[in-house]
């Protein structure tokens, strides 16, 4: 009936000496007369929250659902004042149920490991903590539970979509729980007429926090690959929020080009106001210096120009990455900005099986991505071919350079002679998900093509 993991694990909590008297006849827990009805509710919350990281709530739904019914009414009986005996008894019910569940999952976990590992990550990633994921989740669960008697004999394609869901629900909480105070700060200022007081700000901070989001997307277990877009994204959206309050408080008869600039003067009057505070008590000197750098600041809107002249620059870079994320849909690419690159995942190849003969469908996938160097003036185009890790080592080297080259030399013959042109085969070193299961093998055989617009050549 279990596995050998599975009866140890049990026995950490306790449950073993209930399940070994006759788990499949007696239906109570073992709970001394004696025991502190307080304490035993916290042992049998702690052990069911601990299977639920076990999947034993969608693997035998029923029994576990008793368990937290019988917890719940436990709870309601000592809050009620009923005697100790009536509360253990309870208590005894909810953990025989939840013996009960463990003993009807037995090894069915193993049937999908690679799904369950899915719906786990999710969980990590806090979905159930974010209400517009919350529905999706209970009927991913409910599903997933009402074929969890029969694993084997579910069409593997279905588990495969359940495991897609379960890593995009992931994703979304990762997402929301990186981004959605800038969301709801970006949102809230678009409903206060951003976009027609502070255009310039306003859609810095919306492209900042698509590209963030963007990255997320390819990043989402690796917080050191996703967090300089964070924050950038973060920092965009604090100066959407001054610059409006700022044009606001001026009765929004100021330009956005002045609001910027009053914002500039007052941080670097609070930085230079911290850094005397910090240093030493204020002296005179040190208030003539202050009213100094006011001055000094009330007089610099030349420099506050080009400053904002710079920032719409970097403006028009995002506009190129928005306008090259369009070009793909979401099953050929995916362009997100790496540093001041450019990367264009490509996912539909299709790649002959050992083979790095360019598929004709591909063609089409190519032209686009030859496109969009040519527009941004490329000064480097890098072709990075990745595969799973399937096969040894060399021999994923050696195919994964075999393609990486065949896509390079593509773009040399057709109009970019003149653009340096780099190609790698990093075989299955740098994975993006689990090779653990198809999906995510399918995922990491890819090609990630990295173009560096003019002057950025390294």
């Amino acid at each position: 009936m279990f596995s050998k993991k599975m009866f140890q694990f049990i026995l950490t909590l306790g449950l073993g000496t209930a399940l070994i008297a006759g788990c499949a006849s007696g239906k109570m827990g073992d709970i001394p007369a004696t025991a502190d009805p307080r304490s035993e509710i916290s042992k049998l919350e702690a052990d069911i929250n601990l299977a639920v990281t076990k999947n034993v709530d969608v693997l035998a739904t029923r029994d576990f659902n008793k368990s937290t019914s019988y917890l719940s009414d436990a709870k309601k009986e000592l809050k009620s004042g009923e005697s100790q005996s009536e509360i253990l008894d309870t208590l005894r019910a909810g953990k025989g149920a939840l013996i009960e569940a463990y003993a009807k999952s037995g090894n069915r976990e193993s049937k999908a490991e690679g799904l369950f590992a899915a719906r786990q990550m999710a969980l990590k990633a806090g979905v159930n903590s974010f209400v517009e994921l919350q529905d999706d989740m209970k009927s991913l669960d409910s599903g997933l539970s009402s074929k969890s008697d029969n694993l084997e004999g579910t069409n593997a394609s279905t588990l495969a979509e359940y495991q897609k869901e379960y890593v995009d629900l992931e994703r979304r909480a990762v997402i929301l729980s990186q981004l959605g105070k800038i969301r709801a700060n970006i949102n809230g200022a678009e409903k206060n007429d951003a976009k027609k007081l502070a255009p310039v700000t306003f859609k810095r901070a919306e492209l900042s926090s698509k590209n963030a989001e963007s990255i997320i997307s390819t990043n989402v277990r690796n917080p050191n690959g996703y967090q300089a877009a964070v924050n950038q994204a973060r920092l965009d959206s604090d100066q959407l929020t001054f610059v409006l309050a700022t044009i606001e408080q001026n009765g929004r008869k100021i330009s956005e080009s002045a609001a910027v600039r009053m914002v500039q003067q007052r941080k670097d009057i609070s930085s230079l106001e911290k850094n005397i505070l910090d240093n030493t008590v204020r002296s005179e000197a040190d208030q003539l210096a202050l009213q100094n750098e006011n001055d000094k600041l009330a007089m610099a809107n030349s420099a506050n120009q080009e400053e904002l002249s710079n920032s719409n620059s970097k403006l028009l870079d995002q506009q190129t990455l928005e306008k090259a994320r369009s070009q793909f849909s979401a099953d050929e690419a995916e362009a997100y900005q790496q540093g001041d690159n450019l990367v264009i995942r490509l996912k539909k190849m299709n790649f002959a099986s050992g083979k790095s003969d360019l598929p004709a469908a591909s063609l089409p996938l190519l032209s686009k991505v030859l496109d969009v160097a040519k527009s941004m003036n490329s000064s480097q185009v890098k072709v990075e071919g990745h595969t799973d890790s399937i096969g040894s080592e060399s021999e994923n080297k050696t195919i994964s350079e075999s393609r990486a080259t065949a896509v390079a030399t593509y773009f040399k013959s057709n109009g970019l002679s003149d653009t340096k042109i780099e190609s790698e085969g990093l075989g299955f070193k740098k994975p993006i998900a689990t090779n653990k299961s198809k999906e995510g093998r399918a995922q990491n055989r890819r090609v990630d093509v990295i173009i560096s617009p003019s002057g950025l050549v390294q």
